[in-house]
Parts: structure tokens; sequence; C-alpha cells
């Protein structure tokens, strides 16, 4: 039996205290109906959506904190 774990990269949470709320429209990045708009870009995506293409885009963690910054308007929070 194997005891290896494996190493998953950290989840981004954006803060989302301050996103807009809006009529549903096509996400961004799935393209099925999301209500949120994003702090940043005000554009249609789902928070769930914004937390993966964050994390799966930081080549390093420098290039994720810049994500974080750039993507999140508090600057979110790394779980």
């Amino acid at each position: 039996m194997s005891h290896a774990t494996s190493g998953t990269p950290a989840r981004v949470v954006p803060d989302w205290r301050h996103a807009a709320i809006d009529h549903p429209a096509p996400c961004v990045l799935c393209w099925t109906p999301a209500a949120c708009r994003s702090q940043a870009r005000d554009m249609p995506r789902h928070k769930g959506c914004a937390e993966v293409w964050i994390t799966s885009h930081g080549r390093s963690p420098a290039d994720l904190a810049r994500l974080v910054r750039r993507y999140t308007s508090s600057g979110g929070e790394q779980r």
C-alpha cells in the first residue's frame, strides 16, 4: 500500500463581498448562466470558475499572487 500524497495546488478564494449581481448572463469561463459579476472586470462569472481559472493559470507562487491581486478586489485569500 502506498502512502504517497499528491501535492495539490492551493485554492484561491476571491473576496466576493463587493461583487455585483445582475441578470443571469453566460459565464465568460463556462458559458452557463451566472448572476455574479467579477469585481475586476464586471463580467459574468461564477465564483468557482474564477477560483479554478486563477489557480490553474498561476505558474509559480509569485505569479499566483499577481493573478490574485489583479483579478480580485481585495487581493483574495489563499487556502
